[in-house]
């Protein structure tokens, strides 16, 4: 059934191509005087103002301003959109909801004010608009009979002067390292993959840009191209055919980081999912998140069979749902039995079956090393078709490495399929997220982060991505080490990424026999990959310290990160915990040895203050049970 809210957009779009007619611009509102969309709190507001045909945004939180009058625009068929135009009608409307989710929290809030915006004129078009208590989005409607070419956009977001801003080059597959700088000595030309995390001047709080709902377009990233200003910068062209209407851009606000990281906005303009295909939604049957271990990192030898058939020994030996078996497992041949890579890859699935344990495999993207890739839709519906016979449960994906539309066409095609063949799903050398968990819930993770297959220091790393990165959703950062990755940091520190890390599928990076014979090995087990609420407490600061605390049921977890080279001391009301005693279950840092750690335990309460002492480049783990 079509909604009423598309019939009326249609409505709306279909008035833009008569806008040349004497009613309509008799609805035009004054050139010049501001269209005003406010956040249901009021703190939030969104202008959009036509000056001489042009239009521009501005963007205020607090009665200041974050987002300087930016432009509005873009090429499609060689027409510039958005200029010379007259403003036409507004329809506002506002929504008030909440449905189930699987990220930093189990619940998302959909709240906002909005309005569409027809514009008149050379470059017409309509903006629909969405301001909510945490960050506005808007995207472009644009009228289109046959095919279009959109060539580039002109969308900018002007920062205030004496901003920060945390950001990473890499606008490919997004590994980039973040680094700091002031956004007034920015160099034009300069790229950056989003999100993109501003601290505001004046400790009036943060803000960070990314896109969401991306379906089928090239995927944005930022270039600078000017003082304080960030354009939209899309991975090639766009070919579309009727009716266009572009991925959302967006500005998350926040007083605080917490509220920057329990944002919905990306999930929020996000489609949701099909109910065929998921009758439970996050809860469908084969939709299972868990844990994995992965010899990739483990520096255990080569994918071969037997050592595999370890590796599910050892996940069973952990009580871990999973064994990812990575690239070369298609190169398998026994010769003797006369059996090929599918032969052997059947018999690890059933002999893993028998521990508890599941197969996950890796595959490539495009050909690779004289395999092929899944590319071409009928080579990955034989591939899925095939995975789903020998009982394997998901797949990880790999080299993308852009996010033209075509990248992003086949994340939506590959995932539909994967969800007929009931085939969980985590995509590396990819883009960012931009909402596909929502419409997808068996995507359960992707990578574009630098993760652990990168290299030390982590300790900086490590608090800068939660409020950066992670602000976009789910990461395969794959924590965890305890060999020649571990780098500076504690193994605390690296225990404590495991809670703060968000992904579903939490693949581990570390030899799985390490972790068994570990002293931390309890806490570490008891580690769960989905989490029902989060929150960030207020001693966290980006690049230097990030505490959080994350709730499973009735379980409570607090996870520190030291990024500072020296030690620090922080003290945590515990009023987030219900009334009652909990025991406290920890492991703390060894003052003297960064890899070791001592385990502790004692009796708390909400009203009670929790003292830790963290090593430079340190951490803490700690959980409260009932």
């Amino acid at each position: 059934m079509v909604s009423l809210k598309k019939i009326i957009l249609f409505i709306l779009l279909l008035a833009e191509a008569f806008a040349g007619s004497a009613k309509l611009i008799a609805q035009q509102s004054a050139s010049g005087k501001p269209i005003i969309i406010k956040s249901p709190d009021a703190v939030v507001s969104l202008s959009v103002t036509n000056k001489n045909g042009k239009l521009y945004y501005t963007v205020e939180f607090n009665n200041k301003t974050i987002i300087e009058p930016s432009a509005l625009s873009m090429l499609v068929n060689g027409k510039m959109i958005a200029e010379n135009v007259t403003t036409g009608k507004i329809l506002r409307q506002k929504t008030n909801e909440v449905y189930a989710f699987r990220g930093v929290h189990n619940m998302a809030a959909n709240k906002y004010n909005g309005a569409t915006i027809v514009f008149a004129g050379m470059g017409a078009f309509t903006l629909e608009a969405r301001v909510f208590n945490d960050g506005v989005a808007f995207r472009y409607l644009i009228s289109n009979k046959d095919s279009a070419v959109i060539e580039k956009e002109f969308t900018t977001f002007t920062i205030p002067a004496g901003s920060i801003i945390w950001s990473q080059p890499n606008i490919k597959y997004y590994e980039g390292r973040y680094g700091k700088k002031l956004i007034d000595t920015i160099k034009p030309g300069e790229l950056i993959g989003p999100p993109v995390t501003i601290e505001l001047p004046g400790n009036a709080g943060y803000a960070a840009i990314t896109e969401g709902g991306l379906t089928d377009f090239a995927g944005m990233s930022l270039i600078v191209n000017g003082k304080r200003t960030m354009q939209a910068n899309l991975s090639g062209i766009t070919k579309k055919n009727g009716n266009i209407e572009t991925p959302w851009r967006i500005i998350e606000i926040g007083k605080d980081l917490n509220t920057m990281l329990n944002c919905d906005i990306i999930a929020n303009v996000s489609p949701a999912h099909d109910k065929k295909l998921f009758p439970q939604g996050y809860n469908t049957e084969w939709v299972k998140p868990g844990r994995s271990v992965w010899s990739w990192l483990a520096g255990r030898g080569a994918v071969t069979l037997e050592i595999m058939k370890k590796f599910s020994d050892l996940a069973a030996q952990l009580g871990f749902e999973y064994n990812l078996v990575d690239e070369g497992w298609a190169n398998w041949k026994d010769s003797v039995n006369h059996k090929d890579h599918w032969d052997m890859m059947k018999e690890l699935v059933d002999y893993s079956a028998t521990k508890g344990v599941k197969i996950w495999v890796w595959k490539a993207y495009p050909d690779r090393r004289g395999i092929p890739g899944i590319k071409d839709p009928k080579q990955r519906i034989a591939f899925f078709k095939k995975c789903k016979e020998l009982g394997i449960v998901g797949l990880k994906v790999d080299f993308f490495d852009n996010e033209a539309q075509e990248i992003i066409q086949f994340y939506q095609a590959a995932l539909k399929d994967a969800a007929v063949y009931h085939l969980m799903m985590d995509f590396h050398g990819a883009n960012k997220p931009t909402g596909e968990t929502r419409t997808w819930p068996n995507e359960m993770t992707r990578e574009a982060i630098r993760g652990m297959e990168g290299r030390p220091p982590w300790a900086q790393h490590n608090t800068v991505l939660p409020f950066t990165r992670y602000l976009a959703g789910h990461a395969d950062f794959t924590p965890l080490h305890f060999g020649d990755r571990m780098g500076e940091v504690s193994w605390a520190h690296h225990i404590a990424s495991m809670v703060v890390f968000t992904s579903p599928f939490l693949c581990i990076g570390a030899d799985p026999q390490t972790i068994l014979d570990n002293p931390c090995k309890e806490m570490i087990l008891s580690i769960p990959p989905v989490w029902d609420e989060t929150i960030v407490l207020p001693q966290s600061k980006i690049g230097e310290l990030v505490v959080f605390a994350r709730r499973k049921g009735d379980t409570w977890f607090v996870a520190a990160m030291n990024g500072l080279k020296e030690p620090t001391i922080i003290n945590i009301d515990l009023s987030f915990l219900k009334n009652g005693s909990y025991l406290l279950s920890s492991v703390k840092d060894d003052s003297n040895k960064q890899g070791n750690a001592l385990l502790a335990n004692e009796k708390l309460s909400s009203a009670s203050t929790l003292q830790i002492r963290l090593n430079a480049n340190g951490g803490f783990v700690g959980k409260f049970e009932k």
